[in-house]
């Protein structure tokens, strides 16, 4: 199979990390950012793609500015261009407010629903999941690797176990054995590691066995809460296959 949302998704399960699909949107997401600062900065219309949603949100604009500031990606110029566009048009909306214009203040300030960048990667982390709920069981390949992973976090297992009961009855039974066996066994797995840290810090144990396990806090925080700014759609509900 060569298909290249395949591919991404197979090296991905590969790494072994506590959520496959969080990994995939950590890519996507430092894609995007490094793509906006190096070729869309000083695009016309991605400069009215960002006025018209006035700016990022909250999230996105740190983003940029931390890599706008690193020696690989630099463009602080770029971006003070962008917060100028930007400026002048919610001065333009405040304008408009004074003299009793309607429904200005919905366009005044960002949110995730008009950050393009959330935007992207909800879209872009759609198609993953579709993809994913359907190779379970189109790919005897996939579905091995799948089986022999950590699983994901519970954000995405919810997502893809929503879009599988939503199916009809015999799409289903398969998809959710699958996705239900590896959450349960890794959340054991989890269960167990974190039995283990609590023991190791008794006074018998060394700093280096203490250190051993140190990840696992994070790595439990990871697969119950996802990623941190996960995203994720609504319209993923209404997928039918």
């Amino acid at each position: 199979m060569s298909d290249i949302t395949y591919l991404h998704l197979k090296r991905a399960v590969e790494k072994k990390t506590e959520c496959f699909l969080c990994s995939i949107e950590t890519e996507i997401e430092a894609k995007y950012l490094q793509t906006y600062l190096q070729e869309l900065v000083m695009d016309s219309k991605a400069r009215e793609k960002i006025i018209k949603s006035r700016g990022f949100c909250n999230n996105h604009f740190y983003r940029i500015l931390i890599e706008a500031v690193k020696p690989t990606t630099s463009d602080e110029h770029g971006v003070a261009l962008i917060m100028q566009s930007v400026i002048q048009q919610l001065m333009q909306d405040i304008a408009e407010q004074n003299n009793l214009h309607r429904n200005t203040s919905e366009r005044i300030g960002t949110n995730t629903h008009k950050c393009p960048a959330c935007n992207h990667l909800t879209e872009s982390m759609n198609r993953y999941i579709k993809k994913t709920v359907d190779l379970l069981v189109a790919s005897t390949e996939f579905s091995k690797l799948f089986k022999e992973s950590k699983g994901l976090c519970i954000p995405h297992y919810a997502a893809l176990t929503s879009i599988v009961e939503s199916m009809e009855a015999n799409q289903r039974k398969d998809r959710l054995k699958i996705l239900s066996e590896v959450e349960t066994k890794n959340l054991g797995r989890l269960n167990s590691e974190l039995a283990d840290y609590v023991r190791r810090q008794s006074y018998e144990y060394s700093e280096k066995d203490r250190m051993a396990v140190a990840d696992v806090v994070s790595r439990s925080i990871e697969k119950i809460a996802g990623k941190r700014g996960i995203k994720l759609s609504e319209e993923m509900k209404k997928y039918d296959v």
